[in-house]
């Protein structure tokens, strides 16, 4: 059986408190969740990270297949001024739904063989689900 990697990363100005929102997923045991999962072997592993910095950087998302490896790397991006003036809840329930909202249709974009993207649909619902 395959194990499906998943992994959640930030890169964010600290006084955004984004640290909190990763800990909080770490606590719901997602990782382990989904390294039991298995979704095809055309892709074994997603690494998101969450970038919460200085709009006058520019930074533009990226989004890579990485073919050899079966995984895909990408960035949700999120909004630093707004993410200051924000309560921890709001910080977790934005997160959580760009989680849902954004990973399956890059997932789906790419047209992988035997990839149940439907499956890690509901998966990835039912554990994010455990923060709201």
């Amino acid at each position: 059986m395959m194990a499906f990697r998943f992994n959640i990363l930030a890169d964010f100005y600290w006084e955004t408190n984004i640290d909190k929102v990763l800990d909080l997923l770490s606590d719901t045991g997602y990782r382990r969740f989904f390294l039991e999962q298995n979704y095809g072997s055309s892709l074994e592993g997603l690494t998101v990270v969450l970038m919460c910095q200085d709009p006058n950087l520019k930074l533009k998302q990226r989004i890579r297949l990485s073919k050899k490896e079966r995984k895909i790397y990408l960035d949700i991006m999120l909004d630093l001024n707004q993410f200051m003036g924000l309560i921890q809840k709001e910080r977790e329930k934005i997160i959580v739904e760009k989680l849902l909202s954004e990973i399956p249709p890059i997932i789906a974009k790419y047209k992988l063989e035997d990839f149940n993207v439907s499956k890690f649909e509901m998966d990835l619902q039912s554990q994010m689900s455990k923060i709201l």
